[in-house]
């Protein structure tokens, strides 16, 4: 453990070092680097809209969003297919582009001029993630590599269009001009990352203690953050901090609340549950004294019962490795398991025997059905003597003993007592 905890240490202060190298930036600089970014988005827009195939591919990524979208059981990675799906929701045939991107798909197919097709491309209002996707993804199909997560996504999904996306044979030019844009675009969004992580880890920093480890929480954190640069747009006329601040956050949050807790609960209940809990530590903290649901309710402004219910929520899992008493060394676990239920492998064993002695008897003759039964206690009662089935039966000792030996014989030669016999003998003898 001790080693455990001294190479998080490590890593801690390699990123606290990494992060002191990018100081904050000024809203200038906020807005110089957002500007390269979206002149990127904007550049991959005007190459698409002025190369007949990639508008081709263009077009058959919208008619595939229409016809037939992306079905989380066709995908590696659920997290794979949400991230399409996030990126597509719009040009669905349930979305509020979808009107656009049916015209889209037709005035892509046929004749114009340039700045016809760019105002297509622009009345899409593609995103710039998505934008960038479809570029990395069209340049896969060229025979270039470039790495982006929705690009992946893409490519996992045309596998199963009705006509797979063709390969691609762009000019010098084209390539050449694609690579340029997705890199400005990279470095600026990077930039726009790397100068705010600090802010990632004080929100990182407010969420520690809740059952998720603190480098997580950082990882969580700048996925957000990640997001966050790539739909930020200075022009509307706010900071990068104030804008990512939401993101880092919800990104955040959403993390604890699916693995911070045995239960998930939603994330306005956990919030609510975080509220109630951090006012009880307070006054606990002031008064020494642990308040009620009462009291917590008139501080928050709460009703009574619903403060009791969010009290109640965190009673819903408990660990086994928990002590059963203050006092008690002995944990949950302990009181488990015990010798007097038996062994769950040798019951089902048992019950599996039993079976099979069943379907073996059921083929002899009915008589010797019954003697079989009660001479060895198969009815789930004790065995009786020949004596007792006998007066049971209302004949003589020696017919139990006749039809005894023919059913005992019947049962020898059928196939799988004997195997079934030395499998009973070795588990008893492990046993």
């Amino acid at each position: 453990m001790q080693t455990m905890d001294s190479s998080e240490e490590a890593d801690l202060e390699l990123m606290f070092a990494e992060i002191r190298r990018y100081p904050l930036l000024t809203a200038e600089q906020e807005q110089e680097i957002d500007g390269k970014k979206w002149c990127a988005v904007r550049r991959l827009s005007d190459i698409t809209a002025d190369t007949p195939d990639l508008r081709a591919v263009l077009a058959d990524i919208l008619t595939n969003a229409l016809e037939t979208p992306p079905e989380v059981k066709r995908f590696p990675s659920r997290e794979q297919h949400f991230t399409l799906r996030r990126e597509l929701a719009a040009y669905f045939s349930d979305g509020n582009l979808a009107e656009l991107a049916r015209e889209a798909t037709g005035s892509l197919r046929r004749r114009g001029s340039k700045k016809h097709y760019r105002e297509v491309l622009a009345n899409l209002s593609i995103p710039a993630s998505l934008t960038v996707g479809i570029a990395v993804f069209m340049l896969r199909r060229a025979g270039g590599q470039f790495p982006d997560a929705v690009a992946d996504a893409i490519g996992h999904w045309s596998r199963h269009w009705a006509h797979p996306a063709p390969g691609l044979a762009l000019e010098r030019e084209v390539l050449s001009g694609m690579r340029s844009a997705l890199r400005e675009y990279t470095e600026a969004r990077d930039a726009l990352v790397m100068h705010n992580l600090r802010l990632v880890h004080s929100i990182a920093g407010r969420n520690k203690g809740r059952g998720v480890g603190y480098l997580d929480l950082v990882q969580e954190g700048t996925l957000g953050l990640i997001r966050a640069a790539e739909k930020f747009e200075f022009e509307k006329g706010y900071r990068f901090s104030t804008y990512c601040f939401n993101w880092i956050t919800q990104a955040v949050r959403r993390y604890v609340g699916d693995t911070g807790s045995l239960i998930r609960l939603p994330t306005h209940v956990q919030d609510q549950v975080n509220k109630v809990y951090r006012e009880r530590a307070i006054e606990q903290a002031k008064t020494g004294i642990e308040p009620d649901a009462g009291q917590l309710a008139k501080k928050l402004g709460m009703d009574k019962e619903r403060t009791k219910e969010i009290l109640e929520v965190r009673n819903l899992s408990i660990s086994l490795d928990a002590p059963r008493y203050d006092d008690d060394e002995g944990t949950l676990v302990d009181t488990l398991t015990s010798d007097q239920f038996g062994d769950t492998t040798s019951n089902a064993e048992a019950d599996s025997l039993h079976r099979f002695l069943g379907e073996a008897v059921e083929q002899l003759e009915a008589n010797e059905q019954a003697v079989v039964v009660a001479r060895w206690g198969l009815h789930q009662g004790p065995p009786l003597s020949r004596s007792e089935i006998a007066d049971r039966l209302g004949v003589s000792r020696e017919w139990v003993r006749q039809l005894e030996r023919s059913a005992l014989k019947k049962l020898k030669n059928q196939d799988g007592i004997q195997q079934a016999f030395v499998d009973y003998q070795a588990v008893s003898t492990v046993a």
